[in-house]
């Protein structure tokens, strides 16, 4: 006989946490509108602050002292459509800022710090919506540190030049979801705190002998994050005694690793072009591809989530406007979903993106200001096919737009 305890350990292991990570498919890579304009693709030429990111091998290529500090504005709408209706996300804009500083030592080393959010944003949906038992409203935010180092190697070796640094992670989750027992309907709200460490290293290398030509790869570790908080479940007196207790729970998740390879080409001084190919082992998400929950009372529940790998592709263009020190930029991104069709639900109506980019920069001196768009143009996908998973047959829809501004300064050149 089906009780509500096991109706709520369903939810649980379909929704929670695991919904909340599945935020991490949108793989936030907005960190630098100058980066973001020519579609991400950077990880070949990146010299600036930002390489802190998306490859540190370009640290220690600049001179002097450089700041960057800017923030992303994310418009996200996702739906769900059976033969009941459609219900669209009513999610609030997201603000996700960076900030980050890099300063030249001497002829060989250089320093620097850098605060970004790779992973995370929120997913909300109307109360009483087709999949209130999977999610209602549901956000995650890591916080990554990452002090870094450069060396150039230009002495020893032409154009070649190495970084590294240390992601210091904290993270937060919360969930809420409705708990379903008939006509009777009640709460459960969840919420954890973890800090995690990883890592990241890049190479970045332009030959002299090939001029205009630049090459870089960087490769960024995992995170793991052990997830402790409260759990506090409401429902109707007479029911309450089916749920589990108020109190602690735990849940184990890892960000994945990733690795970014890049070549660019400058045609001219003022044009260039590069291609980046991006790897993350979304695999390796949940421990035997399961997510499992301890909660208050000491029960535990796993449930499949089936992340698969995926290769990002990433095509920017720059062109800079000389002596006027403009740049206008554009490039395009596909990105597909590591959710497949039999674990896709509401918790992230997740699609293969495929991205649009624009953005531009003008510089003031040692001063520039920078703009950046995306657009996630809008798709779908239908797991109407599918004979046994998932549970909610539909067809689900994603659309988003990204403006990102920043301001950059340089000193001591």
């Amino acid at each position: 006989m089906k009780t509500l305890r096991t109706s709520l350990f369903a939810a649980l292991s379909l929704g929670a946490l695991a919904g909340t990570v599945s935020a991490n498919a949108f793989n936030i890579n907005e960190h630098d509108p100058r980066v973001t304009g020519r579609g991400g693709a950077s990880a070949a030429s990146n010299t600036e602050p930002s390489s802190i990111v998306f490859n540190p091998g370009g640290i220690a290529i600049n001179e002097g002292t450089q700041i960057a500090i800017g923030g992303s504005l994310y418009l996200a709408s996702g739906s769900y459509e059976n033969m009941d209706g459609k219900t669209t996300t009513d999610s609030d804009p997201s603000v996700v800022p960076n900030i980050y500083a890099t300063s030249r030592l001497n002829e060989t080393f250089a320093i620097g710090i850098g605060l970004h959010l790779p992973f995370g944003l929120a997913v909300s949906w109307p109360d009483s919506h087709l999949q209130s038992d999977v999610i209602q409203d549901q956000s995650l935010r890591t916080f990554f540190i990452t002090p870094s180092f450069g060396v150039n190697l230009n002495k020893q070796v032409p154009g070649l030049s190495i970084g590294g640094g240390i992601d210091i992670v904290p993270a937060t989750i919360e969930l809420e979801q409705t708990i379903s027992f008939g006509d009777v309907q009640g709460n459960a709200h969840l919420g954890g705190e973890a800090i995690g460490v990883g890592g990241r290293i890049g190479v970045m290398y332009h030959p002299e002998g090939v001029r205009g030509l630049k090459l870089g790869l960087m490769y960024r570790s995992q995170v793991n994050l052990e997830f402790e908080g409260k759990g506090d479940f409401d429902i109707a007196d007479e029911l309450r005694s089916q749920l589990p207790a108020d109190g602690d729970i735990t849940a184990k998740i890892t960000l994945p690793q990733s690795i970014a390879g890049g070549i660019g080409y400058e045609v001219m001084p003022e044009l260039e072009f590069e291609l980046n190919l991006v790897w993350i082992n979304w695999a390796q998400a949940f421990e035997d591809g399961n997510l499992t929950i301890q909660l208050p009372d000491g029960a535990s529940t796993s449930s499949p989530q089936d992340y698969e790998n995926t290769l990002t592709w990433r095509i920017g263009a720059e062109y800079r406007f000389l002596p006027q020190q403009a740049v206008i930029r554009a490039g395009f991104v596909y990105d597909p979903t590591p959710i497949p069709t039999t674990t896709l639900t509401a918790r992230l109506p997740d699609i293969d993106r495929k991205n649009i980019t624009l953005g531009g920069s003008k510089m003031f001196g040692n001063y520039g200001v920078h703009l950046g768009f995306l657009w996630v143009t809008p798709g779908e996908r239908d797991t109407s096919e599918e004979m046994y998973r998932p549970a909610f047959k539909g067809r689900y829809g994603v659309q988003a737009f990204v403006a990102s501004l920043g301001f950059s300064g340089a000193f001591g050149k």
